[in-house]
């Protein structure tokens, strides 16, 4: 209330957590600020940053931001809860500190939902960027909820820095996991498709960015792991009604999850050596050749004997070494005699 004024409530809370993400926070938080749709709160939890981010945040002046400072890191999960239980939109909207939203996409999300009340969350599709802007790839996501439902019980189907949902998902399905130190948004969407119909729209309004110099491969190792849970826990709630996350105590949760990530030493090096050649091929299939090399180089010292890497360098070299004419002879002789 401001001068005996009540005031009205934002139409979208756009939810933003950041943590050391100097960088490109003012990227990130500029292709917000100039949305074509306008009624929104924009509402950052600075999670503990150590670096510039508080001082970049402080010299915005736009009224719609709001800042919430965690005294200390508590991780994305509890940071975007945070942001959720604060948040005041009918529609609450993600958005990467690194990432990049373009100029429509508030609007053409919000249109989407005002036309399919039956969806309940949108994503779009979306390019992947590398660290100097340059797109070097475009994902096509599905689009139809029936489709979505069907496939996300084998990976995640949306990329989740552009989705916007309806506030009444937090009341009937709840906030992030908190015991999701990984994967929560893959989780999250998970229980949301399991209650509504979810859709994509086939139109790129997102740009997700790739930082070479800060690709976590022993992070997507964690992630793919969480992610294996959310889908085997999924399946149990489409058969019984409920997970083993709601039913077990702390202490059993707390040995699933360190079961979770107990893998041996080489079995590491070997899922991030692979890792590493997953975002290589990422970035070469964007002519990003000097990246992708450099994470194939990657791969080869942490696990010399990993057979997919090898491969993939004979490959990238083919390519890059002969004419286009030759490869497309070697193919044909392959196909021809296997």
């Amino acid at each position: 209330m401001l001068n005996g004024i009540k005031m009205k409530n934002p139409k979208v809370t756009v939810l933003m957590s950041v943590y050391n993400g100097e960088k490109y926070l003012r990227e990130a938080i500029d292709s917000i600020l100039g949305q074509t749709f306008k009624d929104f709160e924009f509402l950052i939890v600075n999670d503990g940053s150590t670096d510039k981010t508080a001082e970049i945040l402080k010299s915005y002046q736009d009224p719609r931001i709001k800042i919430v400072n965690n005294e200390k890191n508590i991780g994305l999960t509890r940071s975007l809860n945070k942001g959720l239980r604060l948040a005041k939109g009918e529609y609450i909207a993600r958005q990467d500190a690194d990432d990049i939203s373009m100029p429509e996409r508030l609007e053409k999300e919000l249109k989407f939902l005002g036309k399919n009340k039956n969806v309940a969350l949108v994503g779009t599709d979306y390019f992947l960027i590398n660290e100097k802007d340059k797109i070097i790839d475009k994902i096509n996501c599905l689009t139809e909820s029936k489709d979505l439902k069907e496939k996300l019980l084998k990976g995640n189907q949306f990329g989740h820095g552009s989705v916007m949902f309806r506030r009444e998902c937090i009341d009937k399905v709840g906030v992030y996991r908190e015991e999701f130190k990984f994967a929560q948004d893959f989780d999250f969407l998970l229980r949301i498709s399991e209650v509504y119909d979810v859709a994509n729209i086939s139109e790129p309004l997102y740009k997700w960015r790739i930082n070479i110099k800060s690709v976590s491969v022993k992070k997507k190792m964690f992630q793919d792991k969480y992610a294996s849970l959310a889908i085997e826990l999924a399946k149990e709630r489409r058969q019984s009604g409920k997970d083993k996350l709601q039913s077990l105590n702390k202490k059993e949760i707390d040995k699933l999850l360190d079961e979770l990530i107990s893998d041996t030493r080489i079995q590491d090096k070997r899922k991030i050596a692979e890792g590493y050649c997953f975002w290589s091929r990422v970035l070469f299939d964007g002519k990003d050749y000097k990246g992708a090399f450099k994470l194939l180089f990657k791969s080869f010292v942490r696990y010399p004997l990993n057979e997919e890497t090898w491969i993939l360098a004979f490959k990238d070299l083919a390519i890059l070494l002969f004419p286009k004419s030759v490869i497309n002879v070697l193919r044909y002789i392959k196909r021809s005699i296997f």
